[in-house]
């Protein structure tokens, strides 16, 4: 089968872009304010202890998607189908639209520990995100290593493994910055289920969050519909890490509507 390249249906309207040139000096300053003031209150948070961090980072995450809310004028809503276990690891799998999935996704599973997989100039130079990167152990990978890169991605798999807590990886790469779902890559993910052979893998589809930023800012349209939608776990059974990824990403297009 072909994959279905056309891009993915959108909820802008024309009156809609004109609301987001209002919104958007709102929206963009305020973003800005909140990276500025929780790198300064995650600082302070650290030289106490990691677990104050994190709930500096929390609330960061917490604000950012209150911002999108209110001066983005964008809807939001959870649906979770399944249940993720206390006890074991999970491995999320997630299709990636737009910079704003990864606060979304970290404020409804702030009850856990996230890593991220990072390419390595993310942590750097960039207000409260790089500094959590750093610190809360993600994976910064160097894209043009792939040495290094498995590495990073097996010793914060082995991490996770260790801590009963949660790897985030995005197959794709890269954001679809059309809501196109790309192919997904199986390095990564291999490396990931190799370093946490209990771990459940947890599907998340994204939705919406790639029209937030179709127009980089100029404007940020309101009226945006975005979901974040936690399909059911799945158990690795013994299974190739191609076989479990092809069912996964199956999952993942069937909710979003793409087909292979």
């Amino acid at each position: 089968m072909i994959r279905n390249s056309q891009p993915a249906p959108g909820t802008t309207s024309r009156l809609n872009v004109l609301r987001g040139w209002f919104n958007t000096p709102f929206f963009v300053g305020m973003f800005f304010a909140i990276l500025c003031l929780f790198h300064v209150l995650q600082i302070l948070a650290h030289l106490f202890s990691l677990r104050l961090q994190k709930h500096a980072l929390d609330l960061m995450n917490l604000s950012i998607v209150l911002n999108i809310k209110y001066f983005g004028g964008a809807t939001y809503k959870v649906v979770r189908q399944g249940i993720y276990p206390k006890d074991r690891p999970i491995i999320i799998v997630a299709n990636h639209q737009s910079m704003y999935d990864i606060p979304m996704m970290m404020w409804e599973l702030r009850k856990w520990e996230l890593g991220f997989i990072a390419k390595k100039e993310l942590g750097r130079w960039i207000p409260s995100i790089s500094f959590a990167l750093r610190e809360l152990g993600s994976a910064l990978i160097d894209r043009k290593d792939a040495k290094q890169s498995v590495e990073a991605i097996s010793a914060l798999g082995r991490r996770k493994e260790e801590q009963k807590q949660i790897a985030v990886i995005f197959p794709e790469g890269t954001r679809a910055r059309d809501g196109i779902v790309k192919p997904f890559k199986s390095t990564g993910f291999k490396a990931l289920l190799e370093a946490m052979p209990t771990a459940v893998i947890a599907p998340v589809v994204v939705r919406g969050n790639w029209e937030l930023l179709q127009y980089q800012f100029r404007p940020v349209p309101a009226g945006v519909a975005i979901s974040l939608t936690y399909l059911p776990v799945v158990e690795q059974n013994g299974r190739s890490p191609k076989e479990i990824l092809g069912e996964v990403e199956g999952m993942i297009l069937n909710e979003i509507g793409q087909s292979l």
